[in-house]
């Protein structure tokens, strides 16, 4: 196989004059988002506190149901705000560009928070024998998701996967539990539906996140240095002694950069052409190409950071898709939905997703599946 990121590396670095103001980098930052921006903003406004106060969420994630109970009396309006947002944007409701840079410091916390409220709140609502609020906490994460994948940013693509898995957990404990009915099922399976049929290609992702790239490497060429770098960022790059080092870099580098960073990102959308089980070798060479170029005196330090988590956001993509079919097959089956259609491969691994009709229910499952879904009879 040929060398992927070594052709056209040898670009004579040029010096310049030392440039005054500080670098420009915050990673996945420089994209102004198109869509849906008043609603990440309605949750960013109202959960964005928690951050600032360390271990209130936290008491969600215990077993003081006292505490938990006190955590959720005082979240419930906020919840309450961040869920007619999403139920208007879901009305068809106009929204607004976010402002642009989008990303600063944790970013993502306030969606984490919220998403950590839903979840406690959805639990909660279980141990009270009220599935009918389970259900709801389900559709609005959910809801949250797309918002967050429809953003145009690769960094909430990913929590959005995240949320996505977590709730899949509260979708179990919903279906195994006494009062859950058939109508509850009926509405999980229209939940996860909608997220099979509104789901993008993964060559959509990443041909996304190229023209992100594409963009932050105009916007250095363009603007030249004139904000400052995060500080999770800056910290990193002291560290690799990369700080000085683009300091003193003329533009030219960044030329250097951009073109190792486009150059990778058509191998990668390229691979998408492919199951993820397909595409690993590809990925693997790219991961080892990528790592010996760490250190050497034509480093591409800004691709390397926009490419880096590039398999594991891609394995957690095909994580996702394998955990919502496996639910989907089962309830479909449990329904009677079931179409005799082939049975769709796993993503994830390339095997057959395993139908078992039991007793009490249905379990779907694949080789190397830590959790299989069941849906007991209703």
């Amino acid at each position: 196989m040929r060398s992927i990121v070594h052709e056209g590396w040898q670009m004579k670095i040029m010096e310049g004059k030392m440039l005054s103001r500080c670098l420009v980098f915050i990673l996945f930052s420089m994209f102004v988002v198109h869509v849906h921006g008043d609603v990440l903003e309605t949750v960013r406004q109202e959960f964005e506190i928690y951050h600032r106060l360390p271990g209130e969420i936290e008491v969600l994630t215990t077993d003081d149901l006292r505490e938990i109970d006190n955590v959720l009396r005082r979240t419930e309006a906020r919840r309450l705000i961040v869920r007619k947002a999403l139920h208007e944007a879901l009305a068809g409701q106009p929204q607004r560009e976010l402002p642009s840079p989008l990303f600063a410091e944790d970013y993502v916390a306030p969606f984490k928070h919220y998403v950590t409220v839903e979840r406690a709140f959805a639990r909660r609502s279980l141990q009270q024998d009220r599935p009918d609020d389970a259900v709801q906490s389900i559709h609005y994460v959910y809801r949250l998701a797309e918002e967050l994948a429809a953003s145009g940013s690769l960094e909430l693509r990913v929590a959005a996967a995240r949320f996505r898995l977590q709730m899949l957990e509260i979708a179990q404990s919903l279906v195994m539990h006494p009062l859950c009915r058939h109508e509850h099922h009926e509405q999980l399976h229209q939940i996860l539906d909608d997220q099979i049929n509104g789901r993008e290609t993964d060559e959509a992702v990443w041909t996304r996140f190229r023209e992100e790239g594409r963009q932050f490497f105009e916007n250095i060429t363009r603007r030249g240095f004139d904000q400052m770098v995060s500080p999770s960022l800056l910290r990193e790059l002291m560290e690799r002694r990369a700080f000085s080092e683009y300091e003193r870099a003329m533009v030219e580098q960044f030329n250097h950069d951009r073109s190792v960073f486009l150059r990778v990102s058509e191998v990668i959308i390229e691979s998408c052409a492919q199951p993820f089980f397909q595409r690993q070798p590809t990925l693997r060479q790219l991961d080892t190409e990528l790592r010996e170029r760490r250190g050497t005196a034509d480093e591409p330090v800004f691709a390397l950071l926009l490419l880096r988590d590039i398999t594991s956001s891609m394995r957690l993509f095909a994580q996702e898709r394998s955990g919502i079919e496996t639910a989907h097959i089962a309830l479909s089956v449990a329904l009677g939905k079931r179409s005799r259609r082939p049975m769709p491969l796993n993503f994830l691994t390339g095997n057959e997703y395993e139908i078992r009709l039991l007793v009490g229910g249905v379990m779907c499952t694949y080789e190397g599946n830590i959790q299989p879904f069941y849906v007991p009879y209703r």
